[in-house]
């Protein structure tokens, strides 16, 4: 997770690549979690771990795409 005390303004390049490793953080912890729910033989604990590892993965894959978009002039030039 981001510790970074600085202001990044909502919107720009670096507001976007924050919060990606920010979620690819947390997508980090939530393998080690799961993990451990493997080596335990907890399913119910991998489960969950694995549904969270997927929803972080998604939020950054998403964001990924935003920026992406957001560096090549907007959704409307893209469609163009």
């Amino acid at each position: 997770m981001s510790t970074s005390q600085h202001h990044v303004s909502h919107g720009t390049p670096e507001a976007y690549r924050e919060f990606i490793a920010e979620m690819l953080g947390m997508a980090r912890i939530q393998a080690e979690i799961g993990e451990t729910y493997a080596a335990t033989g907890d399913d119910a604990g991998l489960d969950y771990a694995m549904r969270r590892l997927a929803a972080y993965t998604r939020a950054a894959l998403g964001t990924l795409a935003d920026l992406k978009t957001e560096k090549h002039g907007g959704a409307d030039e893209c469609a163009a």
